[in-house]
């Protein structure tokens, strides 16, 4: 297969784009029919096991032409299956609304707020990256969105199930190896009060125990 120790340090560079929000196996000439193991249950749990606690680190995106970051902090509970963001940091967002000034208003001033959503293990695996304990989960937050109201108005962020780019789908996958940890965030629109525009942009954040 391709050089594993290479992928695992993409995973956990800090950088955006595209290119780096897709899977680390995406293009792995090795991941045919005789690398792909069917999970079972207990092994299903000890992925999510792996992956529950305290996360942090960073969001990242674009201001303007520069990559920029913002601090930023999870959890995950192996328990209920939950990712928690007390802190969701939707500010970064103004840096992606161009014409809507209450939408700008609202996204740069209203604060961080909470997240919750559920996370997913899958029914399958590489046999090389699960003999390494590198593992991959889906991430949809609760209903696809993230709501709050902003000078009295009902704001909605909401999320996609997938997007796609001259790379390939993206997903919003959880990525997680040797207490590390990305997550993709697939951002649709955004909502204040009657006004809406797209985004259809993903984000990802990356961070460890």
């Amino acid at each position: 297969m391709k050089n594993l120790k290479n992928a695992i340090l993409l995973l956990f560079c800090t950088f955006l784009a595209a290119t780096t929000l897709t899977s680390c196996l995406s293009d792995d000439k090795d991941n045919n029919d005789s690398n792909i193991i069917n999970l079972t249950g207990a092994q299903r749990t000890q992925t999510l096991q792996s992956l529950a606690g305290d996360y942090s680190g960073f969001l990242y995106f674009y201001n303007g032409t520069k990559k920029d970051s913002v601090e930023f902090d999870w959890n995950v509970s192996s328990s209920d299956s939950t990712f928690t963001s007390t802190s969701f940091p939707i500010s970064f967002l103004q840096n992606y609304v161009t014409t809507n000034s209450n939408i700008k208003d609202a996204v740069t001033n209203a604060g961080r707020q909470p997240l919750v959503g559920s996370v997913n293990t899958y029914a399958q695996a590489a046999k090389t990256y699960w003999e390494q304990n590198y593992y991959f989960y889906l991430m949809t937050p609760a209903n696809k969105t993230l709501k709050f109201i902003y000078n009295g108005k009902d704001c909605t962020i909401t999320f996609d199930d997938y997007q796609t780019s001259s790379y390939g789908y993206i997903y919003p996958q959880i990525q997680y190896y040797n207490k590390k940890s990305s997550i993709n965030f697939l951002v649709k629109n955004i909502k204040v009060g009657d006004d809406q525009m797209d985004v259809n942009t993903a984000f990802q954040a990356v961070g460890s125990r």
